[in-house]
């Protein structure tokens, strides 16, 4: 079974699959190793793949390297299915790439914009004849919460959760609205521009937020695509890279 750990700046998640079906997933809390190690105590673990995003920790990789030895470091030069058109591949977040080979990996041959409203928003995009085109990075939903709340002198810090209006009433409702509409309309735009020049293609929303804005009726929501999406890419390594085979394995 494979091991996959995604840790984000927000959160860190483990999941376990055996070949291309996932059979836990769940999300860590601050002892990331012991967590994993408990993971991997409960299952026959004999490989893994973890990225991380956030600040560096080379105890958690040293801890995961200690549990299951010759664990693959996913970044954004890690060798994948996709060809990377990424002109700053060094750059790129592990979780940005893996998201779009977990999205390949679910609708191949197709074109797809992959939405991760997380900490930060990004849209990321893949062609049909499987190329990472790259995408865009804007900011998050506590982040516009935040940033109206500290580059003000009195608007205060407003939670995301409560009333939605279409005018706000009260200052509390006027900047929960602005934000969470400005970002669905911002996300709205990014998909209904992707119809407009790909009317076939394939739209996933994940993340944190992604339940918040994932609307739209031939919209996909799947939290777990960066978790497929690195398991897709240990499999890679292991069993594609040094084969003929093609990718995605036919069935």
């Amino acid at each position: 079974m494979n091991l996959i750990v995604d840790i984000g700046n927000s959160s860190a998640k483990a999941a376990v699959f055996n070949g291309d079906d996932m059979v836990m997933r769940k999300r860590l809390n601050a002892d990331l190793v012991d967590n994993i190690a408990m993971i991997a105590a409960d299952y026959d673990i004999d490989a893994c793949a973890f990225s991380s995003v956030g600040r560096p920790r080379p105890d958690v990789a040293e801890g995961i390297r200690h549990l299951v030895p010759g664990a693959l470091h996913v970044t954004g030069i890690t060798p994948t299915p996709l060809i990377c058109d990424y002109s700053t591949p060094e750059t790129l977040g592990a979780d940005r790439l893996a998201a779009a080979v977990g999205a390949t990996w679910c609708r191949p041959n197709a074109d797809l914009l992959i939405i991760d409203a997380g900490t930060c928003i990004t849209y990321d995009y893949v062609s049909a004849d499987g190329h990472y085109l790259g995408g865009n990075i804007s900011l998050g939903l506590g982040m516009r919460l935040r940033a109206l709340h500290e580059q003000t002198a009195r608007l205060p810090l407003v939670s995301a959760d409560g009333d939605l209006t279409n005018i706000g009433r009260n200052t509390h409702e006027a900047i929960r609205t602005g934000v969470i509409k400005g970002m669905d309309y911002e996300i709205t735009g990014y998909i209904r521009r992707m119809w407009q020049q790909h009317p076939n293609a394939h739209i996933f929303v994940t993340g944190g937020n992604g339940y918040r804005f994932a609307q739209e009726t031939e919209v996909e929501r799947n939290d777990a695509l960066v978790e497929i999406g690195l398991n897709c890419i240990l499999q890679y390594q292991n069993r594609w890279l040094h084969s003929t085979n093609t990718w995605p394995p036919q069935y």
